[in-house]
Parts: structure tokens; C-alpha cells; sequence
């Protein structure tokens, strides 16, 4: 039998049935398997095919155990139980007992992927907080099915520091941050959908240990002591040739060439753009001139949104159209105050603030006419 406490079995499940797929017509990837030992550790194992993922728990246990069951539905059974939870084998069904409760899960023959402690070779070590500034970079991924290529985030891990980049052929998005890294740059594309899951399972004080196992996967271990938080996660890397180089050398070009620089505040920003989208459009304009940062809506039935932004600038006028929705996936990466660097109308602009630098490939702005073609105060001008 093995006893443990309720909350820390819901914990961990959480965690490990994420990576599970419920309505999968592979029955494996539809599995949790628990192995325990008369040694007092629990493991807990998932896997879908493309990610493996293991919870360690330590337990109270007088008779080694391994089987498979339904993972939803051992998730949905603890979920309604609270206190002390036990867990024996009864002929061929997995019994869960809480304080009034008894309830039997049919056991699965099957057997899962499990990951071993000793398949980690350390490469990077950070805190879950570093690591989770460098899921800022995971919102620039390309969705679009026919550039696999981009449907990555690429990590560049390097001896003090670890750089995180994504694109989609219209934007990009790169975060550096100071990590415990290899002694040889080692550079890696991840899925998107294992760096989404990530995303969903380190909290800022946990602490994130990155490894490669075999040529093709990469490993992270997940702990947090206080929290009594561990946690095994294997994904498997891509192959191919993300543009890390190319998107690098844009991101300096912009900051290079810059002939406007604006400095504003990312609240502002965000609310300038809620008001371009309320006109029905994202075609959005961006103009620096005399000094003021001026941002409009492109003309639409509903009318045209016109708006001053608070920050300074320094350089020359200029001006360009993008999309909102590609500079609000920019705002939305940074807090407090930002930079906005203008090239030209035909050039990348960037947004950086921090260790955070994104460009954005501006929109053709033939047919569109320039929303403040004179010195004109705030308006929102309706047909």
C-alpha cells in the first residue's frame, strides 16, 4: 500500500497529465504509470509520442508497484478527495482510498518511456524566473504550418548566458539572460508546444537544470524543496536551419540605422493600440515629428483614431505603418518604459527594453494617407 497526502499527488499529477493526450487513438499517450518501491519514491510518468514528462514524490510504501491507468481519470478522482490518500493493487485495478472513499481504475498492460535521473548531463543550470524571461521570445513562434521551420524557439546556450529567439516571417523576438551554461556554445530549436508546456510548469522560484540525452533530446529537471516540486521533462529537438544569424543581424541593423529614436511608456503604448483596433483595423501609423510620437489608425467606415503618445524622441522625423497586432505582441513582452527605433517606412522598426529586442517588418503603405498631414490636436474624426 502507499499513503501520501492528497495535495501532493494532485501536484504532481497536474504537472505530468499535461504532457498526456486524452482523446489520443494511441492508448499509451493516454496513460499515467506509477512506479514505487519500498524505498518511498513515487514516480509518476506521462508520455504523447513527442514529450516524456516524470514527477518524484517520496511516500509511505510497504510493497513495490507498477502499472498504468487512465490519466484523466486519475486526475479527476483525486481531485474530489482531500487529507490522507491511499493507493493499493486489488486483482487488476488500481484502488484509490481516501477518508469515506474507495474507487477501482482498471490497470492498463502497457508500458511507458521513463525517465531516469542519470539520463540528465548537465549543460545549463537557472532560476525558473530567468528561464521564464526567455518564454517572453515564445509569442514571436511561427503558427503557420507551412514554416516548420519557424515553429520553434532556438536557444543559444553559452558558457555565462542563454539567448532565446523566435520568428514568424513578419516579426521576431529575442531575450538574453545570465545563466550557468556549457563550456562549448551549444545551439538547439525546441518545439513550440513543449516551450507552451514549459511555460505552464516553472514558477519563478523553482530552479531549471537543461541537458541534452542523445543527440535529439533535450532534458530539463524542474525542483523547487519548499514546494517538495520535481520534475523530469524530455522533448525532442528539431533539426533544421533556424535563421538565428539573419535575425541577429536585423536586430542590429535596426538599432544601428536608427534615425528616430521614441521612448514611451508600454501602458500607453497598449492602450493607443486597443483604440487603433476599436476603428476595426490593425493597420496602424507611427509618427515621429517636431518632437511628439503620434500614433493613428488607418481610415475605416467606423471612423479614424488619432492619439498622442507620452515619451521624448531624439533624431529625425520619420514614420512608418505596421500592424497592431504584431506591436502589441512586442508591448506586451515588456513593463515600464520601452524604446522604439525607426529606420524608415520600408525598414524593420524594433521595440527593445531590457535584455528584450524585437523587430517588426513595417506594411506597404501604398493607398494609405498620412493621419496627421498637419499639426492637428488630439481627434478622433467620425464619416
Amino acid at each position: 500500500m502507499i499513503t501520501l497526502q492528497q495535495d501532493l499527488l494532485q501536484s504532481a499529477l497536474n504537472a505530468v497529465t499535461r504532457v498526456s493526450a486524452k482523446n489520443s487513438l494511441q492508448s499509451a499517450f493516454t496513460l499515467v504509470q506509477l512506479n514505487v518501491t519500498t524505498e518511498g519514491i513515487l514516480h509518476l510518468s506521462c508520455f504523447n509520442g513527442e514529450t516524456a514528462a516524470r514527477a518524484t514524490l517520496n511516500v509511505d510504501c510497504n510493497e513495490d508497484l507498477a502499472v498504468c491507468v487512465d490519466a484523466a481519470t486519475l486526475k479527476a478522482v483525486v481531485e474530489t478527495l482531500a487529507g490522507q490518500v491511499r493507493l493499493r493493487l486489488e486483482d487488476t485495478a488500481l484502488v484509490i482510498e481516501g477518508a469515506a472513499t474507495r474507487t477501482s481504475l482498471r490497470i492498463v498492460e502497457e508500458a511507458l518511456p521513463v525517465l531516469d535521473q542519470n539520463d540528465l548531463h548537465p549543460l545549463a543550470t537557472c532560476t525558473g524566473s530567468t528561464f521564464r524571461n526567455l518564454l517572453r521570445a515564445l509569442p514571436f513562434a511561427s503558427t503557420d504550418e507551412s514554416r516548420v521551420i519557424l515553429q520553434v524557439v532556438h536557444l543559444m546556450l553559452e558558457k555565462t548566458k542563454a539567448t532565446a529567439l523566435a520568428a514568424d516571417g513578419y516579426t521576431a523576438g529575442q531575450v538574453t539572460e545570465t545563466i550557468e551554461g556549457p563550456q562549448e556554445d551549444v545551439p538547439i530549436s525546441l518545439p513550440v508546444s513543449s516551450m507552451r508546456l514549459l511555460s505552464s510548469l516553472i514558477e519563478d522560484r523553482d530552479t531549471v537544470r537543461m541537458g541534452m540525452h542523445g543527440a535529439s533530446r533535450l532534458l530539463f529537471q524542474i525542483s523547487n524543496a519548499d514546494s517538495s516540486k520535481n520534475l523530469m521533462l524530455a522533448t525532442v529537438t528539431v533539426d533544421g536551419n533556424f535563421p538565428a544569424a539573419q535575425i541577429q543581424t536585423l536586430i542590429g541593423d535596426a538599432r544601428t540605422n536608427a534615425v528616430a529614436i521614441l521612448k514611451v511608456q508600454q501602458q500607453s503604448l497598449v492602450q493607443s493600440i486597443r483604440m487603433v483596433n476599436a476603428m476595426g483595423t490593425q493597420s496602424t501609423f507611427l509618427k515621429v515629428v517636431n518632437g511628439a510620437v503620434k500614433i493613428a489608425s488607418a481610415e475605416t467606415e467606423m471612423g479614424q483614431a488619432r492619439n498622442v503618445l507620452e515619451g521624448t524622441t531624439d533624431g529625425q522625423d520619420a514614420q512608418a505603418w505596421l500592424s497592431a497586432i504584431y506591436l502589441k505582441r512586442a508591448a506586451e513582452a515588456i513593463k515600464g518604459e520601452l524604446t522604439l527605433r525607426i529606420t524608415s517606412h520600408t525598414k524593420p522598426l524594433m521595440v527593445e527594453a531590457g535584455n528584450f529586442a524585437s523587430v517588426i517588418m513595417p506594411m506597404l503603405s501604398d493607398g494609405f494617407k498620412d493621419p496627421f498631414p498637419e499639426e492637428e490636436a488630439i481627434a478622433i474624426s467620425l464619416p
